[in-house]
């Protein structure tokens, strides 16, 4: 992905140079095109919506726009407004996966229960070499991406993002691959509103025993760009003051082979 990346902004440098008379118009649209992809892949979901509604106001027929626009919608709560957007792909998508998800959501969300109905994956997907996001990952199996951990000499740590509906927070997290779930403050569940009552409970381990904890649902954990949906937690005490926020587990870590370089200080994600 990170070389299809390159490529794609080679190619686009070598437009321009060959062909200067593209308007500057075109170039905001495809500008603003990349910065709401960019945006949908970090999880920032209302800065990618608006990125592409800039797009489609000059350009109302860029069916790619749509999609996504469609998408960021549905992570906002904002169903409704994306079928029209559906509705443009399902007529004018030239991409069979495309149009055939477009068509599943439309379908979805003009149920009685639709509305509610949340974002399914759908898997390898691309939309003219771009991700259609919704794979777990946010990455075409094989692809691979290092990421720099932050300085700690007694552990792992990464910083993620996690949303939950309009609800957002950030946190270091630590790389615990013997976990079988990601692991929570309760600081950060009450940020995103999750249910610690009304959910299931079950029961870890640790220094201090046995103890029984709420099991949650994370819509949408962000790990430098590495993103992965309906991610199982539990919600654990952290001391204030602690230097991280909990533990990335298999719950996400699953999505991925991890190699670890110790003297890089980095992780190299491989998606599965």
């Amino acid at each position: 992905m990170k070389g299809l990346k390159k490529h794609v902004w080679r190619s686009a440098i070598v437009s321009l140079v060959l062909s200067v008379a593209i308007s500057s118009h075109a170039l905001a649209s495809r500008g603003d095109y990349f910065k709401g992809v960019n945006a949908y892949r970090d999880g920032d979901y209302l800065k990618a919506m608006a990125a592409f509604e800039r797009v489609l106001d000059m350009q109302p027929d860029n069916v790619n726009a749509h999609y996504y626009c469609a998408l960021a919608k549905e992570h906002l709560g904002r169903a409704q407004d994306a079928l029209q957007d559906y509705r443009y792909v399902s007529e004018h998508g030239r991409e069979d996966k495309v149009v055939a998800y477009a068509q599943e959501r439309l379908s979805a969300l003009s149920s009685p229960d639709g509305l509610k109905a949340k974002i399914t994956a759908l898997s390898n997907g691309t939309v003219n070499g771009l991700p259609l996001t919704l794979p777990v990952s946010g990455m075409a199996r094989g692809d691979a991406k290092m990421v720099q951990l932050k300085p700690s000499r007694n552990a792992l740590i990464l910083n993620a993002r996690l949303v939950n509906q309009y609800r957002h927070t950030e946190g270091d997290l630590i790389v615990d691959t013997g976990a079988t779930y990601t692991s929570i403050s309760k600081e950060m569940a009450e940020t995103l509103g999750l249910d610690m009552v009304n959910c299931p409970k079950v029961t870890i381990t640790t220094a201090n025993g046995r103890i029984e904890v709420p099991k949650v649902t994370i819509e949408t954990l962000n790990v430098n760009g590495l993103e992965a949906h309906n991610v199982e937690a539990t919600v654990i005490p952290v001391h204030p003051g602690s230097s991280f926020s909990g533990l990335l587990g298999l719950s996400f870590l699953k999505q991925f082979i991890v190699t670890i370089d110790v003297q890089a200080g980095s992780l190299t994600f491989t998606a599965r």
